[in-house]
């Protein structure tokens, strides 16, 4: 009987030291596990924070791709722009290179016809006047005045801003044609000289007999 008792108390025991094994080995998993959750959740938690920079990088770079791209558009709208502005200026520049011409045009044709038109108005009128003061008339003869030894410039036509034909010495004798008109407060005489040639001279220097 004793024996019988000792074996069933061994038994327990073992059984009981079984029980408390398997409690220690299941504490320790449960440590194990429990150290394993606390890790991957530390890992969890890093990634969470890395694909969060990652989204926050990647919304950063769409943001600079769209300003990059709306900077591209504007910067295309100002090249369109400058090329109109281009071609506007090269318009206006034709333009005033026309007007300027067109007014340059019109001085040339004034001045041509400043040249003319008062000639012959003027001569027109002084045709009713045959006799000037000093005996001066269409059809007598005329010496250039001695006195003061200067010569008398013979020009194409009336006034001091027409051209010279030639200068004529005190006592050149010439015809007188017509006149006299009265430009730049001088009497103009339309002459021939004796040597064939003619032209307008100042009535102011001339004189109806030789000196």
């Amino acid at each position: 009987m004793f024996g019988f008792g000792n074996r069933k108390r061994e038994e327990a025991e073992k059984a009981a030291a079984a029980e408390k094994a398997k409690e220690e080995q299941l504490a320790r998993q449960m440590r194990d596990m429990t150290s394993q959750i606390a890790t991957k959740a530390k890992e969890a938690a890093d990634l969470e924070k890395q694909l969060a920079a990652a989204t926050k990088q990647a919304q950063a770079g769409d943001a600079a791709t769209k300003k990059l791209a709306e900077a591209q558009e504007q910067v295309r709208k100002m090249q369109l722009d400058m090329a109109k502005l281009q071609i506007e200026a090269q318009a206006a520049q034709n333009k005033a290179r026309q007007a300027e011409r067109a007014a340059a045009e019109a001085v040339a044709e004034a001045a041509e016809a400043a040249k003319t038109a008062p000639a012959d108005v003027t001569i027109g009128a002084a045709a009713s006047s045959s006799v000037a003061p000093g005996g001066l008339a269409a059809g007598v003869s005329a010496w250039v005045r001695k006195a003061g030894g200067q010569n008398l410039r013979l020009r194409d036509r009336p006034g001091l801003q027409s051209n010279t034909l030639a200068s004529l010495p005190p006592g050149t004798q010439m015809t007188l044609h017509e006149g006299p008109v009265p430009l730049d407060n001088y009497p103009w005489w339309r002459v021939r000289i004796s040597d064939g040639r003619e032209g307008w001279v100042a009535g102011s220097e001339l004189v109806t007999q030789p000196e």
